[in-house]
């Protein structure tokens, strides 16, 4: 054969083995990120080429008109990742969203790093007004439904509202109070007063994205700077973030909860709140989780604060702020799995964004829900057909849990029971339950049914479908147990059609009931008079400066309950300096106290027992 045609037959097997390994060959995945402006998209393409360059993850980039559109995009997988305020948070993990937080942004300097920053009311040095007096002012947020700019300032004045007649929407409340506004993200056409001092151009006036100049911490602040707006609720750095010279920060001044002002460098003295930092959210279930946290990893071990001058993970070009990640942050934290968007924000900031929500909805007879200030009920709901079940022949009935460790679906339930009994044996005390994060060979796993494949079994996130508060609600509605244990408000919305899911459309609340401590049962309506617990609640004793570090504990750590634990806990705070606790308590760092602890004992039971 000529030389010619042999080299030809070589190549041609060359090329088919490479074809042939290049087929067999596992393709790459990739983190499809979202982007809402040029700006981002521009940025997120440099991310993927030096992440290329890096051997990281591969980045691909997705642009959508707002956040709460890539919000929608995520869990229709048509994006895999976004970072977002603690609002958006909450928002991407409602159903049907079921997006979850994976990773926290860091803040602070490396020797005092922080996951939590303050939202702060600021004016103009020179003006006489107090945060109480704030109506017929005008008003410059960062977006409607946004932690520092609308939730935690809306929330606090909300006593100044001056809702009178009938209810009526929150935003309606608002542009009655201000006399004028920039709330990027608002309907202007419905609320015109809202989007008033806004200073996008047509159809980017009042948008939801860069598109409006006023739109963000900074674009709030600058509504303030250009004198459109008295007062612009923001975040401790954005004044800082946008005015590096000393002189020009302190021509503004913080407003003070107690209706005094203070400079602008004292909010940890003068805020409204103090709020879970920004987050990274993904979907709870086939969400790329471990990948999105590698390709953090990666990127703020080569891209972080000081690392490269060719690009820059936290920071933006002139003229842009807090593109794709804040620029004051310094790093990522990973979020525990077992951590969903309820327990990284916290009792009091759910509390707060629910009560705004219920101030604003028209009630009706089965929705004037006795509301308690101080914390949510929990309560163990039953089937009205039900009618021979109380809280006195509960032994051996099937039960439903939010999972193993939670407070209103274990903590509270099985505490009473353990004090009743005197005994860990709940796996006896009911025929079969779902307890999800039990163990899943046990009865507490036997009603549990995983995801739509049958898979996750039992697992302690939204790949088992009767996780949560909403999960061991449709274990109860679809009969699979005889007894939910759930929070007050869990049946409210998931019933009347709360919940436009399938199984939920049809359910109606007055086919519900509760069971109370004494044997007795109530309407769902009824709950402030029947219920087992107000949660949160763990009494734990501290150091004044420390209580509402402390008071989070149990709702944004991943308790640490095995299969041979009692759910009883004993707290014991450190003392000042110390750093180990002594046996047999074991430390959990706060997430949001920047590094402090809390020492838990859990109380193993007996053999015996």
């Amino acid at each position: 054969m000529p030389l010619i045609a042999l080299a030809h037959r070589w190549k041609l097997n060359m090329a088919i083995h490479l074809l042939a390994g290049l087929c067999l060959a596992a393709p790459r995945k990739n983190v499809r990120w979202c982007t809402t402006s040029k700006a981002e998209a521009k940025k997120c393409s440099k991310f993927q080429v030096n992440m290329k360059k890096v051997g990281g993850p591969i980045v691909s980039c997705t642009r959508k008109a707002s956040r709460q559109e890539c919000i929608q995009a995520i869990k229709a997988n048509k994006a895999d990742a976004v970072t977002l305020d603690g609002g958006l948070v909450f928002e991407a993990g409602l159903e049907p969203n079921k997006l979850r937080p994976i990773a926290a942004e860091v803040y602070g300097t490396q020797t005092k790093q922080q996951i939590h920053y303050y939202a702060v009311a600021i004016a103009k040095k020179g003006t006489n007004f107090q945060l109480n007096q704030l109506q017929g002012v005008r008003s410059c947020h960062t977006g409607l439904g946004r932690s520092a700019g609308w939730n935690i300032p809306i929330g606090t004045l909300r006593p100044f509202l001056n809702w009178t007649g009938p209810p009526e929407p929150l935003e309606e409340a608002v542009a009655k109070f201000f006399s004028a506004s920039c709330v990027p993200c608002a309907d202007g056409k419905q609320y015109p007063n809202l989007c008033r001092l806004c200073a996008g151009t047509e159809q980017n006036k009042c948008a939801c994205s860069s598109q409006e100049p006023y739109f963000g911490y900074s674009g709030a602040f600058k509504c303030l700077q250009d004198g459109a707006g008295d007062v612009a609720f923001v975040r401790d750095s954005t004044v800082f973030e946008n005015l590096p010279d000393k002189a020009d920060q302190d021509k503004y001044e913080l407003l003070c909860l107690n209706n005094t002002r203070k400079p602008v460098d004292a909010f940890k003295d003068c805020h409204l709140a103090r709020v879970p930092s920004h987050a990274v959210v993904a979907r709870s279930v086939g969400g790329k989780e471990d990948l999105i946290w590698r390709l953090l990893q990666k990127a703020q071990e080569n891209f972080g604060k000081d690392k490269s001058s060719a690009f820059q993970l936290f920071g933006s070009p002139s003229g842009e702020k807090d593109l794709l990640f804040k620029d004051s942050a310094i790093g990522f934290l990973r979020i525990p799995s077992n951590i969903d968007s309820e327990l990284y924000l916290g009792f009091n900031y759910i509390n707060a964004i629910q009560s705004l929500k219920e101030k604003s909805q028209n009630p009706s007879d089965v929705d004037c829900v006795d509301r308690l200030a101080e914390g949510y009920l929990a309560v163990a709901v039953v089937r009205k057909s039900d009618a021979d079940l109380t809280w006195n022949t509960l032994r051996g009935r099937k039960s439903c849990h939010t999972a193993v460790g939670r407070t209103a679906g274990w903590n509270i339930p099985m505490g009473l029971l353990f004090n009743q009994l005197g005994s860990c044996k709940f796996d006896e005390f009911f025929s079969q339950s779902c307890a999800p994060g039990a163990d899943p060979k046990s009865s507490l796993c036997a009603l549990c049914i995983g995801d739509e494949k049958g898979e996750n079994k039992c697992a302690p996130n939204n790949s088992e479908r009767y996780f949560g508060y909403t999960g061991a609600f449709r274990c109860l509605a679809e009969k699979a147990g005889d007894v939910a244990f759930v929070r007050d408000s869990t049946i409210l919305q998931n019933t009347n059609g709360g919940n436009p899911e399938p199984w939920a459309r049809d359910l109606k609340l007055e086919d519900f009931e509760l069971l109370c401590l004494d044997g007795t049962r109530q309407p769902v309506t009824k709950a402030r008079r029947c219920h087992l617990a107000m949660a949160p609640n763990h009494a734990v004793v501290s150091r004044e400066e420390k209580a509402e570090h402390l008071k989070q504990v149990l709702l944004l750590q991943q308790v640490r309950i095995t299969r041979a634990s009692c759910p009883l806990l004993t707290t014991r705070v450190p003392e000042l300096g110390e750093a180990v606790c002594p046996e047999p308590f074991f430390a959990v760092p706060l997430l949001e106290a920047g590094g402090d602890s809390v020492c838990f004992m859990l109380r193993s039971c007996p053999e015996s027992q």
